[in-house]
Order: structure tokens, then sequence, then C-alpha cells
């Protein structure tokens, strides 16, 4: 490789890296996130959450035969807690 290839490439990463920090303002101008939507809130929903009993939901556990209670996702956590067995 010779200086003038090795002084090619390098300027074509700095041009590049150059034009890349260049372009966030515009692409950030052009293309703004999309604001967070806003959950509105009825009475009942007030209500719910005023009501520590119906807020409460039992936590996630693993039975004694290893299936799962109030887990909804297919993956499993490898540091599950057992479920109590008063409850």
């Amino acid at each position: 490789m010779t200086r003038s290839q090795w002084a090619i490439g390098i300027a074509t990463i700095v041009l590049t890296i150059i034009a890349g920090v260049m372009s966030f303002e515009y692409v950030n101008r052009r293309f703004p996130p999309a604001p967070a939507p806003v959950e509105q809130v009825t009475a009942q929903d007030a209500k719910a959450q005023t009501d520590p009993a119906a807020a409460k939901t039992p936590p996630a556990c693993v039975e004694r035969d290893g299936s799962w209670r109030n887990w909804s996702w297919p993956n499993v956590p490898m540091l599950s807690p057992k479920c109590e067995s008063g409850k």
C-alpha cells in the first residue's frame, strides 16, 4: 500500500465521519421523534389506582412442578422465585 492510497483511505474515513455527524441535525429536524402517547385517566381508573386491593397483582413465581404462575411471556428468568404455599 502506497502513501497516496493510505491518505485517500484516511480522507474517505474522515469525510464519512464528518458527513455522519453533520447529518444528525438535519435528520433530527426533518424527522422528529413522535411524542409519547398521553393516557386519559377516567374516574374508574383513578378509583382503581387508589384502591390497593384492586391494583395489587400477585408476582410471577414457579410452582413445585416447574410451571409458571402469573407469567405471560414465553421466556423464563433464570433466578425465578418459588411460589409461596400459603397463598
